[in-house]
């Protein structure tokens, strides 16, 4: 199967179903999606809105239209780590980490 009939086949399930969950080696899972909830709460598939999710046991990487986040920990499984670089009103470019 070539890669544009299979990115057509993904693009075609996303805007029909809204998500795909794909079990890989290893146990890996990634997720795909391009719905969102909306102001009444419902998930509904959104323009110009992508999210990628990656997990595997207790760790997780997400990275959708807006934020990149990373979760794990053994011990607490609510724990999210965030990274980001911002640039200070001095022009100096600076590594930010917020846990939450």
């Amino acid at each position: 199967m070539s890669k544009n009939k299979l990115q057509c086949l993904l693009i075609n399930h996303l805007q029909k179903h809204g998500s795909v969950k794909l079990l890989l080696p290893d146990n890996v899972v990634l997720e795909i999606g391009v719905n969102q909830i909306d102001e009444t709460g419902n998930l509904r598939n959104a323009e110009n809105y992508c999210w990628v999710m990656a997990s595997r046991d207790d760790k997780m990487a997400v990275l959708d239209s807006y934020n990149l986040g990373l979760r794990f920990s053994a011990d607490d499984k609510n724990k999210m780590i965030f990274e980001d670089e911002i640039i200070t009103s001095e022009g100096q470019r600076m590594k930010r980490l917020d846990v939450v």
